[in-house]
């Protein structure tokens, strides 16, 4: 059982006045039940349809006017606050084939909290489903979420006839149906039945037969007959067409009676009193039910004042299968005998369309990009009647062959046909990697250095720019800028190859050297050697320290590889770079308010 759900959002924003609704629902009528609070929630479940029936129907709700209903629901949410405004978002998760439309989209519960939504089309499909019905609500401040549930329910497919009724009588690829006979016999004796499927199946004598499965393509023609044979044979009536005694003359014709003894003996039927003067041929109704055996007919003249005695015109022997004309010597009668038999012949059709092969989703630039890139692409083999799927949800809106994904996740494209039937395709796992954060950089004295090397990606490869042109060999988390300009870093992401950038402007200062170190009359400069070097290289200050400071190695990912310590006095530091892998080393000086750059090459 899949429920709908109406979220509530609380919201300090102002939204828009336009619902984007879905089309071809217009026109709804409001009808709130009388009696409700005027400052309450009303939101009634959807009417039951049935799958492959069109469905229309109004449903009217109450907006609350204040956030107390709401808190009685939903305790999170602080009662007694006035919501200013609502505005209803969208409605998802219908069942294929309905749409909906409201009278309006926007409310001010100071002055309307009633309104309607109308949904109608032919649901393609049966169950219970869970809709969500997005609505925003502004309350100054307060932002709060809440939710309120309903329901639609979507029956299967149902044809009756007069004999039986099919349940899912249509199908895509196949179907299984289940017969239903409207003639039961509830026990009794009497009954036949005759079930032709029309597939060339063996016609089945049962009177509830089992689901039969259609699985190929077509329109079967089901023919149904029930023979209901409980009333038995009757005896509805007998003809006296001639007769073997007569009255004397001037006493007229005989007075005619009937008698039926059963095949016992017993006698069954008198139709006493006697007909005076019959004329024939004469008919007695009957109306006697019949059993198996032979009965005995006599047919009396009522002559006791005459003869001293009832006269026997004749007598005969019959049956349930006697109707007609019987002769016993000179005695001739019509026996009417009725068998009354129900025959109940009942004709429907099950169909089976064809199912549409699955779609498939193409990427023709690729399943990954970059965040922000335009050349991510999915299309469906299907030029019409798609719906684009992301994690298992419908995409609202979304129903070209082509789709332009903005976010990860397992894409999968719905194709239906003419014919109502569905095909879904595979997924297609879709990634948009996030771009590297942009490598910020500062200039001190001309030297340009990374502001935090933390935020690189954990593989990365740097590239300097002077203006659009990439610098040669320029790759480390340091640039020493000559001369004035437009500088940029750009850094890739060597797991995901997304890049980011940072530039800006540099205005050169002559009175800096930053490859080695500093000119400024007012602080120290120092010099590398040798330099290149194959092992140690000596530091040397023009001056010494006069306070306690700090030497550090650096490589050109921005790694720091070694501190040493500069005691005040010292004019002269070494440099153990035996350890370190060939390549260029940064040598940083912080010392005496002084902050001076160089570089070492390791052989």
């Amino acid at each position: 059982m899949r429920q709908l759900l109406l979220t509530i959002c609380l919201s300090t924003l102002f939204f828009s006045n336009i619902l984007h609704a879905q089309t071809g629902c217009p026109g709804c009528v409001v009808n709130v039940p009388a009696g409700f609070p005027a400052d309450t929630v009303y939101l009634p479940d959807l009417p039951d349809g049935i799958e492959g029936t069109p469905y229309d129907q109004n449903v009217s709700f109450r907006l609350p006017k204040t956030t107390t209903p709401v808190n009685a629901i939903d305790s999170t949410t602080p009662p007694g606050l006035t919501i200013t405004k609502f505005e209803i978002l969208s409605v998802e998760g219908l069942p294929q084939g309905l749409y909906w439309q409201l009278n309006q989209s926007v409310f001010e519960p100071a002055t309307q909290t009633d309104g309607c939504m109308r949904i109608c089309g032919t649901p393609l499909e049966s169950d219970s489903f869970e809709l969500t019905v997005t609505l925003k609500a502004t309350v100054f401040i307060i932002t709060q979420e809440s939710s309120f549930p309903m329901s639609i329910y979507i029956a299967p497919k149902v044809s009756t006839t007069d004999g039986f009724s099919i349940t899912n009588p249509s199908g895509c690829g196949g179907t299984t149906v289940t017969f239903t006979n409207n003639v039961p016999s509830n026990g009794n004796e009497g009954f036949s039945y005759t079930w032709d499927f029309g597939d060339g199946s063996p016609v089945s004598a049962e009177e509830d037969p089992a689901p039969h499965t259609y699985d190929q393509p077509g329109t079967y023609e089901v023919a149904y007959e029930a023979i209901v044979d409980t009333v038995g044979y009757i005896l509805e009536s007998i003809t006296v067409n001639d007769i073997d005694c007569t009255d004397p003359p001037l006493f007229g014709n005989p007075d005619l009676y009937l008698e039926v003894l059963d095949p016992d003996g017993i006698k069954v039927y008198d139709s006493s009193p006697e007909i005076n003067d019959t004329d024939l041929p004469y008919t007695f109704p009957i109306n006697l039910l019949l059993g198996p055996g032979n009965y005995t007919l006599y047919v009396k003249d009522a002559d006791s004042g005459i003869k001293g005695g009832d006269d026997n015109c004749g007598n005969l022997s019959f049956n349930i299968l006697s109707d007609g004309t019987l002769v016993a010597g000179g005695l001739n009668v019509d026996m009417n005998i009725l068998h009354p038999v129900d025959t109940i012949q009942s004709l429907d059709t099950v169909t089976v369309y064809p199912q549409p092969v699955n779609p498939t989703v193409n990427a023709p630039n690729g399943l990954s990009a970059c965040a922000g890139a335009t050349g991510l692409v999915l299309s469906s083999n299907y030029g019409f009647g798609n719906q684009w799927i992301l994690n298992g949800n419908l995409i609202p809106g979304a129903t070209d062959f082509i789709y332009m994904p903005t976010q990860s996740g397992s894409y999968q494209v719905q194709y239906v046909s003419i014919d109502g039937c569905i095909a879904t395709s595979d997924e297609a796992l879709v990634e948009i990697h996030p771009l590297p954060a942009q490598p910020i950089w500062f200039n001190y004295n001309n030297s340009l250095r990374v502001t935090d090397t933390t935020a690189l990606p954990a593989q990365y490869s740097l590239q300097w720019y002077n203006a659009s042109t990439p610098i040669p060999g320029e790759t480390g988390i340091w640039y020493c800028s000559m001369e004035s300009g437009t500088y940029g870093l750009l850094v890739t992401d060597l797991e995901t190859g997304c890049t980011n950038s940072y530039a800006a402007a540099v205005v050169n200062n002559p009175n800096f050297d930053c490859l080695i170190g500093t000119n400024s009359p007012e602080i120290q400069t120092f010099e590398i050697l040798p330099n290149p070097t194959t092992g140690t290289a000596l530091l040397r200050l023009r001056e010494p320290f006069t306070q306690d400071g700090t030497v550090r190695v650096w490589d050109a990912t921005g790694r720091l590889l070694q501190t040493l310590s500069a005691q005040a006095g010292m004019q002269a530091i070494s440099l153990e770079l035996g350890q370190l892998s060939p390549g260029m080393y940064a040598v940083e000086i912080l010392a005496d308010g002084f902050h001076g750059l160089g570089r070492v090459i390791r052989m």
